[in-house]
């Protein structure tokens, strides 16, 4: 008996350091979510008040926000993750069987196929995995109790609400992230919001389980955020001789010089406008560079 109240009282230790019970309703920065939902939105006070007491305080979430793997891995630790013989092979696969939904999108929007693929492979696992917390948990957390973005998360929540009300998603069920990405895709809610899109025909944008919404979703997402086609991503350079060996086309926005080490030597880029979309669909040199190695992968 003994030892069983021990490991109980372990599990429950546990269990707390991880998931704590807040009523986030009382927190002093919710009244301007709430009268921001209520007054600019239409909310009732009663529904934004019983959902912000339901949501659970994820402490790991607090850990993981601030330790993101494209800040704490080196490229090749960060490049062995995603460009495995598996996910490439299961990309293949995915062009394989979705390749007239990647095709519209490539005449669409100007994205080659294997980039949009690539970033479902780095984000999902071609879906495979989502997510498995309540985003309404992720962003009351992050909200209220993250010290560095809590300003965003909390915007980030507010259009949760509206997506959810929008969308006919239940509030306190839907899955994504630690951070509150969602979909095949890992949208955020205000990107959700102003860059998916229908492209299954139904009327109803769905980037939980409609892949053609998913894969025209990152298409518009990309070039709305400056998608050049048929522009490159990254041209190989030399180091300290930038500017003497590259000599930018005129669509260039961004001159951004990069420099990896990998096995064990220097590399060196010159990022592109494309290079610079991708990283907007998640700010770092890494991410964006392991869409592009899973991208030329798929070519081969």
């Amino acid at each position: 008996m003994k030892q069983l109240l021990i490991s109980i009282s372990i599990s429950i230790s546990i269990s707390i350091s991880f998931f704590t019970f807040a009523d986030y309703s009382m927190h002093k920065d919710s009244k301007a979510v709430i009268d921001e939902l209520v007054n600019e939105y239409g909310f009732k006070e009663s529904y934004v008040i019983e959902v912000l007491k339901d949501a659970k305080k994820r402490n790991e979430m607090l850990v993981s926000v601030a330790n993101p793997a494209e800040k704490t891995k080196t490229w090749d630790d960060y490049k062995a993750i995603f460009i495995k013989k598996k996910r490439i092979r299961d990309g293949k696969k995915f062009i394989n069987d979705n390749l007239k939904t990647l095709e519209r999108a490539e005449e669409e929007f100007g994205v080659p196929k294997e980039v949009v693929t690539a970033i479902l492979g780095v984000e999902t696992d071609y879906g495979r995995v989502m997510g498995k917390y309540r985003v309404i948990d992720s962003l009351t957390t992050l909200g209220f109790d993250d010290p560095r973005r809590s300003k965003f998360f909390r915007s980030e929540l507010i259009q949760f609400f509206i997506l959810t009300r929008e969308n006919n998603l239940d509030i306190l069920e839907t899955k994504g992230s630690y951070a509150g990405a969602m979909g095949y895709g890992q949208f955020i809610s205000s990107s959700y919001r102003a860059y998916a899109i229908d492209y299954d025909g139904d009327e109803y944008v769905d980037l939980f389980n409609s892949v053609d919404d998913a894969i025209g979703s990152i298409a518009n997402y990309l070039k709305r955020h400056g998608w050049k086609r048929d522009g490159s991503i990254v041209t190989k350079s030399y180091p300290n001789n930038v500017r003497k060996f590259y000599k930018p086309h005129e669509s260039l926005t961004r001159f951004l010089p990069l420099s990896f080490k990998e096995n064990g030597e220097d590399i060196h880029f010159i990022a592109d406008d494309n290079f610079y979309a991708i990283a907007r669909y998640n700010i770092s040199d890494v991410y964006a560079m392991a869409v592009y190695y899973l991208s030329e992968e798929f070519k081969k």
